[in-house]
């Protein structure tokens, strides 16, 4: 074999590896560009600013390891301020930590680049910053992690590099579906990245489902007083209005579980199991679910 031939093999078969190894294991930890928004009921909309492993500034924070926290991850280019809707939603709720990713410096660029780089070094990052609070004394089991469009990958990547088992809950709002392909299950979110995966779609569709509990509010496509084709985010931007609203409303969203939209509509899943959507879903939910929604808020038909 000519030495050309031997480099080509070589580089070849660095790529196929370099593919199998998924990108979670080729990204690094990015303390810069990856922010944390702490919101309590304390500063409930000034944001206070935390870091991976600075003990200092975690110390002078409203940060309390005793509550919940909830951590929510933007999408392609988005901000922290996508969230807010939510960090409102779940303070009138709770006292709890709201936490928002800010990996937006991340996430502005060509599509492709932000999906093999960016999401993967936000996600470990986010992961490792998870693992630090857990070392300083928040237990495992106070986290849900929340992901819109590519946010939703970053919360599965960041349930995955997890060092002390898994985080209870992990929900996906409308995860993008381009170089997050079903067969990529380490590049993507999927059921092993938390003990439960709920995963709400309003235009972005999977073609199987890929939580343990999955949501179609109007069959996931196009939503009540949406355009389509749709280029301002209504349909994909609905679900987080969706999501907050949940958080208010207990008993919003009530649907059933179906093989499909058509048998949804034509009544052949009226005896099926209920489950609501959203923040109140129950856990041992499984499968997908049905219904539909209001086109302008309040969304619940309940």
């Amino acid at each position: 074999m000519s030495a050309v031939m031997k480099t080509l093999v070589i580089v070849v078969t660095s790529l196929v590896a370099l593919s199998a190894a998924g990108s979670i294991s080729r990204a690094e930890v990015n303390p810069v560009d990856v922010v944390f928004q702490l919101f309590t009921r304390a500063n409930p909309s000034r944001a206070q600013l935390l870091y991976l492993n600075d003990d200092a500034v975690l110390g002078q924070s409203y940060y309390n390891h005793s509550m919940p926290t909830k951590l929510i991850a933007h999408g392609h280019y988005g901000s922290p301020t996508l969230a807010y809707s939510m960090r409102d939603a779940y303070l009138e709720k709770e006292d709890c930590n709201v936490i928002s990713v800010d990996w937006s410096v991340l996430a502005a660029g060509e599509y492709v680049m932000v999906a093999q780089n960016g999401v993967p070094t936000a996600g470990l990052t986010t992961g490792e910053f998870v693992n630090y609070l857990i070392r300083k004394g928040t237990p495992l089991n106070a986290f849900h992690l929340i992901g819109f469009d590519m946010g939703a990958h970053v919360v599965g990547d960041a349930g995955a590099a997890l060092t002390s088992g898994k985080v209870p809950r992990i929900t996906g709002l409308d995860p993008i579906e381009a170089y997050f392909s079903l067969e990529y299950v380490d590049e993507r979110l999927d059921t092993t990245d938390a003990l439960f995966v709920d995963i709400i779609h309003t235009q972005v569709t999977y073609s199987i489902p890929i939580g343990h509990v999955d949501f179609y509010p109007n069959a996931g496509l196009v939503q009540p007083g949406c355009p389509d084709p749709d280029t301002t985010c209504c349909s994909h931007c609905r679900v987080i209005d969706l999501f907050a609203e949940s958080i208010r409303n207990p008993t919003a969203f009530d649907s059933l579980r179906c093989s499909t939209w058509e048998n949804y509509i034509n009544g052949s899943c009226a005896s099926n199991n209920h489950a609501f959507m959203g923040e109140n879903v129950n856990v041992n939910a499984r499968g997908s679910f049905y219904l539909i929604t209001n086109g302008q808020s309040p969304y619940s038909l309940a």
